[in-house]
């Protein structure tokens, strides 16, 4: 069980999040994370939407840019950004030669607090496959299947990725994510979610 206090650190970007909240704390209505950006540093994650999570950031110090609907935007340190359902996204990115930090908080309609800790989960083993050079530029799992059954646990709570309309993506999850899960592939391995974090020895 991911808890308070767990860390992701993304390989490709060199950033670090550092989880706050859990559905132990948020009675399963969402989390809180506090990310670290270094200089120029990437999305962690690409262009996506939620059909019914709000997720809310504060720049804590920096300059971001972040996306919404298709618009790019620039925000300073004390700005909070909302990003609601059923909106195209990028989470806040790194747009200065300084450090960026950002708190970011996702609130569900209704508490599930086996969506937290799936979802948290697939932050966590995406983050161990890049280590591992399982990912590709994009930070996507190479391996269709891996990437079938990720979808598939992400399609589960209303979460997709922009690059796919949503059907192919609820197929995908249907037919590949089906196959991926019989064979043994998993969204969430338990190695990337060990209590002290993804890269502890």
């Amino acid at each position: 069980m991911i808890q308070a206090g767990f860390t992701i650190e993304n390989p490709l970007t060199k950033s670090r999040t550092v989880v706050m909240e859990t559905d132990l704390e948020t009675n399963g209505m969402g989390w809180l994370l506090e990310i670290y950006c270094p200089a120029q540093a990437k999305p962690d994650i690409g262009e996506h939407l939620h059909l019914n999570w709000t997720e809310t950031f504060e720049i804590i110090s920096g300059v971001a840019y972040y996306k919404l609907n298709g618009v790019q935007k620039t925000a300073q340190a004390g700005e909070i950004i909302v990003m609601p359902p059923g909106q195209l996204q990028i989470h806040p990115w790194n747009a200065g030669e300084t450090a960026m930090v950002y708190r970011q908080r996702n609130q569900f309609e209704q508490s599930n607090p086996q969506a937290v800790q799936d979802v948290l989960g697939v932050f966590a083993t995406i983050a161990g496959l890049a280590r591992e050079g399982k990912v590709d530029a994009n930070g996507r799992p190479k391996n269709p299947l891996q990437l079938a059954i990720t979808l598939r646990t992400l399609a589960k709570y209303d979460g997709y990725d922009a690059s796919l309309p949503i059907p192919v993506q609820n197929f995908l999850a249907a037919t590949l994510g089906w196959l991926a899960k019989v064979l043994g592939y998993k969204a969430v391995y338990p190695q990337y979610v060990k209590a002290k974090g993804v890269f502890d020895e």
